[in-house]
């Protein structure tokens, strides 16, 4: 494999006005942490509230859409930054607008791909709004399949990276309204060529929501273990 020559960060975003800027104030962060040229793109998916002026305060990209559809939303926000790099020397960083990304998401991410990685699959950690009951089935759940060497069972687009050109091998982000990054990687894992590797040395902070902008996303199991 080609040395890593740049990142692309890819955000899509669907009437997350409430949480976006503190997705992007994370962001800006670990990008000047990079140690590669990096560009994030905001991927504005059928966005009916204040969203796009919220991203016109950061240094983004933003591309508009009308999918309502959040893995074709992914890939048209990776189809138009990764024309940057050589397929083999981009690298391809998801997360989610409900999320913020640790200071050194993108260096950590770097340092995997040069040991190896053509996709990294890193946790996440729930925050909750003020009052929310937390759910400790789910975070029982959740600590079960990490193991004690430091790999683990979760799949999240919200801590996602993986090399353009494996990206591409695998057909890309399919075009589902939930568990596109399920299935992405199931596709990565079939390729002969190819390299997972999961960490708990990326955490991404996400939000205790229950009501997802999928119907069948990460909310809903927040919202299962909620419930009596």
């Amino acid at each position: 494999m080609k040395p890593l020559r740049r990142i692309a960060v890819v955000i899509p975003a669907r009437d997350e006005q409430d949480l976006l800027d503190s997705c992007l104030q994370a962001l800006a962060v670990a990008i000047g942490n990079s140690p590669l040229p990096t560009r994030a793109i905001v991927v504005l998916d059928s966005c009916g509230d204040a969203s796009a002026s919220i991203c016109k305060g950061h240094q983004v990209e933003t591309i508009e859409v009308d999918f309502a559809n959040v893995g074709r939303a992914r890939h048209a926000g990776i189809s138009a930054l990764q024309s940057q790099a050589p397929a083999e020397a981009l690298w391809i960083a998801n997360t989610d607008a409900d999320s913020q990304v640790p200071p050194g998401w993108l260096a950590e991410q770097v340092r995997l791909a040069d040991e190896g990685a053509d996709a990294v699959l890193g946790l996440v950690e729930v925050t909750y709004e003020s009052g929310s009951p937390l759910p400790w089935t789910h975070h029982a759940e959740y600590r079960r399949r990490i193991r004690a060497n430091g790999s683990h069972g979760h799949i999240h687009g919200a801590n996602l990276g993986i090399r353009a050109s494996i990206y591409l091998d695998a057909g890309g982000f399919p075009p589902l309204s939930d568990h596109e990054d399920r299935e992405l990687v199931r596709r990565v894992r079939a390729l002969a060529s190819s390299r997972v590797v999961t960490t708990t040395s990326l955490r991404v902070k996400t939000s205790g929501r229950q009501d997802g902008r999928c119907q069948d996303g990460f909310a809903r199991s927040i919202a299962a273990a909620a419930a009596p």
